[in-house]
């Protein structure tokens, strides 16, 4: 089954033994696995992840094998990211699981590649599932563009509008999660947004500028995101629309860092970067993101959101000429020095 059908599935069902994501789409494949976790009656933010890379099969074997005193006897699950490597080092043994084991216990697997003619996909195939993320020809992909972007970001998107973010952003579906979820901030109260407005937040090497923008802010390269803004803006993008998609992008990390500022003050233990910057919307680069974080600083990061509402409030108000606006967004983005 292909990942854009699986994904607008809302049945619940039981979990099998065994479930693989595969194909060439990260995003697919990581929301395919949440989404099953979550038919499942599972709360994807418990359950166990391991890196791929790194992961031991012992560990993976003890986590689904072995009862917490919290679990209180529910379903165990355990969740291996980019397991290519981790399925070649320990095919036999994941075999020999797999064939053994019974309903109750989940093993969840994120993998570029399983040929068809290995026995794991045939045991995939026979006691759980597979959801494919292979690029989709023709008119699926814009149909599950104005799907997804209905579901997740409450955009109702027209058919010429989800096929110009298609052709512009490409079959990247963690860019265009990304695209709906600055055009969310657009729309109005039906969800419905302009077609200029679509056209101007929507560009192939615009969006891309952006993103790198965004990064060197969170990076400390003030002159490079200086820079980038001159470029979009001599493209003709407005310093308003920039600040948008930036804003974004940004309020991510004073997400991250609100909450786990919010979970100290609650004396919560055990709380983690990772978990962070999971609940704010990062899904992928966690090392990376942790590393920007960090360079933003625990002080700057605490302060992002109300910057951004500060930055908000110049643009719609004394600061709406674009000369005015230019200069409030570059004022903002000198705070992060």
């Amino acid at each position: 089954m292909h990942a854009f059908d699986y994904l607008a599935q809302n049945e619940t069902r039981e979990l099998p033994v065994l479930v693989v994501a595969i194909g060439p789409d990260d995003f697919l494949r990581r929301e395919s696995i949440q989404h099953a976790l979550k038919l499942g009656g599972l709360e994807p933010m418990s359950v166990t992840r391991f890196d791929g890379e790194d992961a031991q099969w012992r560990d993976v074997h003890d986590e689904l094998s072995t009862q917490s005193l919290f679990d209180q006897g529910g379903p165990k699950a355990a969740y291996v990211r980019k397991a290519d490597s981790f399925v070649s080092k320990n095919r036999e043994a994941l075999e020999r699981w797999i064939e053994q084991s019974e309903l109750g216990t989940t093993l969840l697997l994120d993998m570029q590649t399983l040929p068809s003619n290995q026995r794991l996909y045939k045991l995939a195939q026979s006691k759980g599932f597979l959801v494919g993320t292979a690029e989709s020809k023709g008119a699926a992909f814009p149909a599950w563009i104005a799907r997804w972007g209905a579901a997740r970001h409450s955009v109702q998107l027209t058919v010429a509008q989800a096929s110009l973010v298609a052709d512009r952003v490409g079959y990247v579906c963690g860019m265009v999660d990304c695209e709906l979820a600055k055009l969310g901030l657009f729309c109005d109260a039906r969800g419905k947004v302009s077609d200029a407005r679509v056209d101007e937040l929507v560009g192939g090497w615009r969006t891309q500028t952006v993103w790198n923008i965004s990064s060197a802010i969170a990076e400390g390269k003030i002159a490079e995101a200086i820079d980038g803004v001159d470029k979009l803006i001599m493209a003709g993008q407005t310093a308003v629309g920039i600040a948008a998609q930036l804003s974004w992008s940004l309020r991510r990390y004073g997400v991250a860092a609100a909450w786990i500022d919010q979970q100290k003050r609650y004396g919560v233990q055990g709380v983690t970067l990772f978990d962070a910057l999971s609940r704010a919307g990062f899904r992928f680069e966690h090392a990376l993101e942790e590393k920007r974080l960090k360079t933003i600083r625990w002080d700057r990061a605490k302060d992002l959101l109300n910057w951004l509402v500060e930055l908000e409030k110049e643009l719609k108000g004394n600061h709406s000429q674009e000369d005015l606006a230019r200069l409030a967004l570059e004022k903002f983005i000198f705070r992060f020095r």
